[in-house]
C-alpha cells in the first residue's frame, strides 16, 4: 500500500471513528483454483495463507449507540463519588468517542494522546487517559495501579478478554 492510500485510510478511519462509529475493513485474496479447487477444506488453524497478498476492499462502518440509560447511570456513579471506567474491545479512537458521548470523559477533557499529539499547543494536564490493549500487555500491576489512581478519567481499549479480567481483579 502507497503513503497516499494509508494515509487517506488513516483519515477516513479517524472521521468515522471521532463519531464514535465501529469500522470494519474488508479485503479479498483470489486463490489458484488448481491449488484450492471447489470444495477444499481449509485448515482454521493455519490462517497463514490468508494473512498475505491481499486485496483491500473498502470500509464499513457500524452505528452500534449506546443504550439511552448510560449517561444517566455514569451521571449517577459520579454524583455518588464512584469512578467509572470504560473496558472496551473497541479502538481507542472509538472508544473515546463513546465515552465522551455516555459522560465518561467530561466535556473539555482532554486524554494524554491527545495532549501529546495536538497541532495547537492544550495548556491543562491530561485528566484522561486511552490505554491500548498492547501497551497493556507490557505494563506490571503496579503500572495500572498507578494510573488507575492518576487519571480520574480512564478508558481501556482494544482490550481482550484476559485483560478485562485483569483490570478488574
Amino acid at each position: 500500500m502507497s503513503t497516499t492510500f494509508t494515509d487517506n485510510f488513516e483519515k477516513v478511519y479517524g472521521n468515522l471513528g471521532n463519531r464514535g462509529e465501529r469500522v470494519l475493513g474488508f479485503a479479498q485474496k483470489l486463490l489458484d483454483s488448481k491449488l484450492h479447487p471447489s470444495g477444499y477444506e481449509f485448515d482454521p488453524d493455519s490462517p497463514g495463507l490468508f494473512l498475505h497478498d491481499l486485496c483491500f476492499v473498502g470500509v464499513v462502518s457500524l452505528v452500534d449507540p449506546p443504550r439511552a440509560a448510560v449517561p444517566a447511570a455514569v451521571a449517577r456513579c459520579r454524583r455518588a463519588g464512584i469512578k467509572v471506567i470504560m473496558i472496551t474491545g473497541d479502538h481507542p479512537t472509538t472508544a473515546k468517542a463513546i465515552a465522551r458521548a455516555v459522560g465518561i470523559i467530561s466535556p473539555g477533557v482532554h486524554t494524554v494522546d491527545e495532549t501529546l499529539t495536538s497541532p495547537i499547543p492544550i495548556d491543562d494536564e491530561a485528566q484522561a487517559i486511552a490505554i491500548h490493549g498492547s501497551d497493556l500487555a507490557e505494563m506490571k500491576d503496579y503500572d495500572i495501579d498507578s494510573i488507575l489512581l492518576q487519571y480520574p478519567e480512564i478508558i481501556f481499549a482494544r482490550t481482550s478478554p484476559t485483560q478485562k479480567l485483569r483490570i478488574v481483579e
